[in-house]
């Protein structure tokens, strides 16, 4: 916990967000659904260096991020059209679009499952790495790769429907494995269905980080524990999507 909590800190970190981020940190170095935990952690380490590429600063200030080409800085340890994918996602994702989406599952190699998780792992490490920023703390070390094999289990009933990537639709039959007895689930919280693990993270740790899932929908719900409201909670979100370009 030390990593996510430095002892020496004067802020106040509650013990369920420090759990939450140290939920998160552990889960990049340990085998996923289609990912290796040795994949994970370079995937995570990728990410950690997409805020500091060039390249990346060069395509964020031009008129379309895909007139630029060049080479990115960071570990490389991934296939060059992996990290591509990656510092995309952390640099630039308000310009990505289904085109990119179809030519990275043409060209790079990856399949809808493994650019499912890919796009989790990026944005957990994302999270933990601007959380600590955030506080004023270094980033924290990943921890060494849990050894073990990728499950590679895909829901049956996952299917494109709308979105760039397959869905376990509303009803389906991986529905109340996953959703449990819910009629039905906010298109961003359905985003990762493709890979059940990383929405079963999401929403263990957005609960700390946000609230729980079932209390989104209620603008009356009020968070216990928290130093600021609903309707504050609201307005951070929001600005903080609008400064990220989010989609939503």
């Amino acid at each position: 916990m030390s990593s996510i909590r430095p002892v020496d800190s004067p802020l106040h970190i509650r013990d369920d967000l420090a759990a939450a981020q140290a939920q998160m940190l552990a889960c990049l170095t340990e085998p996923g659904t289609w990912w290796t935990g040795t994949e994970r952690r370079a995937i995570a380490l990728e990410a950690r260096a997409a805020r500091d590429c060039a390249l990346c600063a060069e395509r964020k200030v031009a008129l379309s991020p895909f007139l630029v080409d060049g080479f990115h800085d960071g570990p490389a340890e991934l296939d060059s059209a992996v990290v591509d994918v990656i510092h995309r996602i952390v640099t630039d994702p308000g310009r990505l679009v289904r085109s990119w989406y179809k030519g990275v599952i043409a060209d790079s190699g990856l399949t809808p499952e493994r650019y499912v998780e890919l796009v989790a792992a990026t944005v957990i490490m994302n999270a933990v790495d601007v959380f600590a920023r955030a506080v004023g703390y270094a980033p924290p070390a990943l921890a060494e790769v849990t050894a073990g094999t990728p499950s590679k289990e895909r829901p049956l009933s996952a299917t494109v429907e709308g979105a760039w990537v397959p869905q376990i639709p509303v009803g389906g039959d991986d529905w109340t494995a996953l959703y449990e007895d819910r009629e039905a689930v906010p298109q961003i919280g359905r985003a990762l269905s493709l890979v059940p693990a990383e929405v079963n993270l999401l929403n263990s740790v957005s609960a700390s980080h946000y609230m729980q899932l079932d209390d989104v929908s209620n603008p009356m719900h009020v968070e216990p524990g928290r130093a600021i409201d609903r309707l504050q909670m609201e307005l951070v979100a929001s600005r903080v999507s609008a400064v990220n370009e989010c989609f939503y």
